[in-house]
């Protein structure tokens, strides 16, 4: 038998991270799996069951599966990375926007290079290992059928099927990826009037306004006193900070430093909002996490306990 250098993951729905992580162990070890399941079918005797499994399972890898399965690592990859960066309890709402619109213009120029490079991949991984490196398969795909049509469909070759799923699935994520991206920078644009250099740089007049569609969009935390507060800010800030280059954290500790923040409690208020917002959706992994600390063998014998009945022979 032969031992992987790693093991294999298995998708959780808890942990976003595990949709990369499980495939890129079968990415880095796939020849090794394929020699384990060869090693399982030679040795009949002894696994019994486990043989017919195995074959099931080499059925399976051909270069259609390869092909996604490098396809989908390479894309899950640039997707990782980001959302590695996006846990980071440092990230404002502004830099997490740029973030993922760094994201999108990546996966568009993985789209604009094509797949070649994918498939040249593919077939070698295939070579390497011993799986059959064409394709003859043709598919159907549907189209949708007018008034007065036949219902129908058209033949592709696999080739010309693989690089349509490489474009579906690439436009289906930049799609996911433009509207994060102009969720979050819609939120950046509401709160950019109280950046350092829009206080140093934007007329009363204009500060006034933004603060005043603040706090209408935000009326359960911030009132229209905003609107004062930012008037008299905008020429106490340039004693307080620095520079321009002011962050909003870097804001807020000068509001404190300088114990303005009962002259300014609204502008507080808008500047913790903006710096504690989340940039990711992570609830599932924290409850994923929050279980892990249970001692589940506590709670089952407390419950027998209370729940425990008497039978009678």
């Amino acid at each position: 038998m032969r031992c992987l250098k790693i093991t294999l993951k298995t998708h959780s729905d808890t942990r976003w991270a595990s949709k990369y992580n499980a495939v890129h162990s079968l990415y880095c070890q796939f020849g090794g799996v394929i020699k384990a399941l060869r090693d399982i079918i030679s040795t009949n005797p002894i696994f019994g069951d486990g043989v017919a499994n195995a074959e099931s399972i080499l059925k399976q890898f051909d270069l259609e599966f390869v092909y996604f399965l490098v396809m989908w690592d390479k894309i899950l990859n640039q997707i990782y990375r980001v959302n590695k960066l996006l846990q980071s309890s440092n990230i404002s709402i502004d830099q997490a926007s740029k973030m993922i619109n760094c994201l999108n213009v990546s996966l568009q120029e993985m789209r604009d290079s094509g797949n070649e490079q994918i498939k040249t991949e593919t077939i070698s991984i295939c070579d390497k290992v011993g799986i059959k490196s064409e394709l003859k398969i043709k598919r159907t795909i549907k189209r949708k059928v007018m008034s007065g049509e036949n219902s129908s469909g058209e033949d592709i070759s696999a080739d010309q099927f693989l690089t349509l799923e490489y474009y579906k699935v690439l436009d289906n994520m930049m799609a996911q990826m433009k509207w994060r991206f102009e969720q979050l920078s819609n939120i950046a644009d509401d709160f950019q009037f109280l950046s350092a250099h829009s206080l140093f740089v934007t007329p009363v007049e204009k500060l006034k306004k933004y603060a005043a569609d603040l706090a209408i969009k935000y009326n359960e935390d911030i009132d229209q006193e905003i609107i004062n507060e930012i008037e008299f800010f905008k020429y106490q800030v340039k004693a307080i900070l620095p520079d321009l280059n002011a962050t909003a954290l870097n804001i807020l500790n000068a509001i404190k430093k300088y114990e303005l923040d009962s002259t300014f409690p609204n502008l507080m208020t808008a500047y913790r909002l903006f710096l504690t917002m989340p940039v990711t959706v992570a609830s599932g992994e924290r409850s994923f996490k929050i279980t892990k600390s249970i001692d589940f063998e506590d709670v089952i014998e407390d419950f027998a306990s209370i729940k425990s009945r008497k039978i009678k022979f």
